[in-house]
C-alpha cells in the first residue's frame, strides 16, 4: 500500500511557474524538459504498480532521508516483512551502453553513473537499518520505464539490478507474495522518521525579471478584466474568482522564491497591486500558515499541489469560476 503521495519535484514546480512569468532560456527549457521526463517516468511506474497491486507491501515514494550527516533521495522504497527494496526510476530513451563502470549514450560518454548512485543509496539505507537494529535484507534495482530504451553491456553483474519496461510487470508481481507484520511496520516507521525536506533545491528567481500581475489559469494571458469579485480573461473569457487567482500567484511565489520568507508587501508587488490588501489579508488567513516574530509576519501557502488547492477552494467559493478550455 502507498504510504505517501508522489509530489511533483520542486525543480519542475519552479520551472512551471517561471515559464508563465518570463521567457525561459534554452538551458532552462532543457532542464525543465529533463525533469518533466523523469517525473513522467515515475508516474508511469506508479500506475503500473497500482495495476499490478501493492496490498502486501508498504510503498514510500519520492523522499529525502537524513542518514548520518547526509541527505539521500529515494524514488521508491518497497517494504515487506523480509526485505527492503530500493527502486530508482529512470525514464531514459535511446541506445545506451555500460562499459568499465561508465555510461555511454549513442557512443558518447555521459557523466551520470546510475549504478554508482544506486549503490550509494543502498549503502545508506543499510546503515539506517543497522543503526535502528533492524536486521533486514536490502535490495536495489534500476527501473527503466520507457519502451524506447535499449541497454547493452558485457558486465553481467548489472543485469541483476536492471529492470526494463517489458519486464516491469513481472518484476513487480513478485511482491504479491510478501507479507506485512510488526517488523515491516517498524521498518516503515524508521524510514518515515528519517524523512527531511529537499535541502538541495536552491533555485531562486529574480523578481525584477518576472512579469508581475495575475494571469489566466486556462490560457496564461495577463490581460484580465477586473470585476468586483472576479477576473475575466480578455483572451479566452475564462472567469476566475480573486481567491483562485491569489492561490495561483501564491503557488508561483512559493516555488519561485522557495527559500525566502513571503511578506504581504512583496506578494502585493508580485501581483502588481491587482487585488486590494484587505482581500489579500483574508486570503492569507484562510490559505496560509502564518509565522509571526514580533512585528514581522510572513506567510506560507498550505498546499503543495495547486490543482488540489483550487479544487478545495472551488467547493466553497461564493463567486464561482467558469473555465473555458484553452483555444
Amino acid at each position: 500500500m502507498f504510504l505517501n503521495k508522489r509530489s511533483m519535484p520542486l525543480e519542475l514546480l519552479y520551472y512551471n511557474s517561471l515559464s508563465f512569468r518570463k521567457e525561459l532560456s534554452k538551458q532552462e527549457k532543457h532542464e525543465k524538459e529533463m525533469i518533466k521526463k523523469g517525473y513522467e517516468g515515475e508516474c508511469q511506474y506508479d500506475q503500473i504498480l497500482d495495476e499490478v497491486g501493492h496490498e502486501n507491501i508498504y510503498v514510500i515514494r519520492d523522499v529525502y532521508l537524513k542518514i548520518g550527516n547526509t541527505d539521500t533521495q529515494y524514488d521508491t522504497i518497497i517494504i515487506s516483512e523480509n526485505r527492503v527494496v530500493i527502486n530508482e526510476i529512470k525514464n531514459y530513451t535511446g541506445d545506451y551502453r555500460y562499459e568499465s563502470n561508465r555510461w555511454f549514450r549513442n557512443n558518447k560518454p555521459i557523466n551520470d553513473n546510475a549504478f554508482a548512485q544506486l549503490d550509494r543509496a543502498k549503502g545508506k539505507l543499510m546503515n539506517l537499518m543497522d543503526d535502528a537494529d533492524l536486521h533486514v535484507k536490502v535490495e536495489a534495482a534500476l527501473i527503466f520505464t520507457s519502451d524506447d530504451f535499449r541497454l547493452t553491456s558485457e558486465d553481467q553483474r548489472i543485469w541483476q539490478e536492471t529492470i526494463v519496461r517489458n519486464n516491469l510487470r513481472k518484476y513487480l508481481r513478485q511482491f504479491y507474495n510478501e507479507r506485512l507484520e510488526n517488523k515491516a511496520k517498524s521498518i516503515a516507521n524508521t524510514i518515515r522518521n528519517s524523512v527531511v525536506d529537499n535541502t538541495y533545491f536552491e533555485k531562486t528567481a529574480d523578481i525584477n525579471q518576472l512579469r508581475r500581475g495575475l494571469y489566466c489559469g486556462e490560457c496564461g494571458n495577463f490581460n484580465l478584466i477586473k470585476k468586483r469579485f472576479q477576473f475575466i480573461c480578455a483572451e479566452c473569457e475564462t472567469i476566475e474568482s480573486h481567491d483562485s487567482h491569489l492561490l495561483r500567484a501564491m503557488h508561483d511565489y512559493k516555488y519561485l522564491f522557495y527559500n525566502q520568507p513571503m511578506t504581504q508587501r512583496i506578494f502585493t508587488y508580485l501581483i502588481n497591486d491587482e487585488v486590494n490588501k484587505s482581500t489579500i489579508y483574508r486570503f492569507f488567513q484562510k490559505h496560509c500558515h502564518i509565522n509571526k516574530k514580533g512585528n514581522y509576519t510572513t506567510y506560507t501557502l498550505k498546499y503543495h499541489n495547486l490543482e488540489e488547492a483550487l479544487k478545495i477552494n472551488r467547493k466553497t467559493q461564493r463567486y464561482k469560476d467558469r473555465l473555458v478550455k484553452n483555444r
